[in-house]
């Protein structure tokens, strides 16, 4: 059974009097607070212009809160070093263990920027195709745009039917939880939720039913052709 779950996001701050941040950690509120913060190994393939030439601090900062967590005193507002913050309450509704749900928020909010380049840009290069394969040939149906949450929307210029689309591999378990985390519970008219999925035809019957229980639909996304594919079931 799904359950709500309260959580906040560690925030850095490279400059404490910036509004700009980096996610370096997750606390989840269960009968004891659970924590997972970015390990200094994993900070050093986190790469942020604002931490060019501040790694030592950095990694004090990261030091410290880990300290913190191990004398229970992370919540205490008085602290030596002032370049983080928690935030405010987030809400997820799972029925996952505690476990599962803290390291797929820390997957969410920080791991996703720890994956090799190669991934990142595979996944990078597919936005781009979209974008072009929709301006290109598909301008006069459907419009395509940048999204907070997600890679991107698309929008039918007809119906004004909005898809929310997310890619990933079936095979990622991270890749899926973001999704359904990401995809609210209730739904706003005219609203869908698509997954598209490059793991290239791996049998992930686990993950497909879990996006179907939250009323996202799963669609191949591997190449120009399957972009294409999609696109033209969009305008269908």
């Amino acid at each position: 059974m799904r359950r709500m779950h309260e959580y906040k996001i560690v925030k850095y701050f490279p400059n404490a009097l910036s509004e700009e941040f980096i996610n370096i950690g997750v606390i989840l509120y269960t009968a004891k607070p659970m924590e997972r913060i970015i390990t200094e190994s994993e900070a050093k393939h986190l790469y942020c212009s604002a931490l060019i030439g501040e790694n030592k601090k950095f990694y004090g900062v990261i030091e410290h809160i880990h300290t913190l967590v191990e004398k229970n005193t992370l919540h205490d507002p008085h602290h030596y070093f002032h370049n983080f913050t928690i935030s405010d309450s987030k809400h997820l509704a799972s029925d996952k263990s505690d476990n599962e749900i803290l390291e797929g928020l820390f997957e969410t909010y920080i791991g996703y920027k720890l994956h090799s380049e190669e991934k990142l840009d595979k996944r990078m290069k597919l936005i781009q195709d979209s974008f072009k394969i929709v301006k290109k040939e598909f301008k006069n149906y459907i419009a395509i745009h940048r999204s907070l949450h997600f890679d991107f929307e698309i929008e039918h210029v007809k119906n004004k039917n909005i898809h929310h689309a997310n890619i990933g591999s079936l095979a990622n378990k991270h890749d899926v939880f973001k999704m359904t985390m990401e995809t609210p519970l209730h739904k706003k008219s005219k609203h869908l939720y698509d997954f598209l999925d490059i793991s290239r035809g791996m049998k992930e019957n686990d993950s497909r039913e879990r996006l179907a229980l939250n009323q996202i639909k799963t669609y191949e996304y591997g190449g120009e052709e399957e972009i294409e594919s999609y696109m033209k079931q969009l305008i269908a």
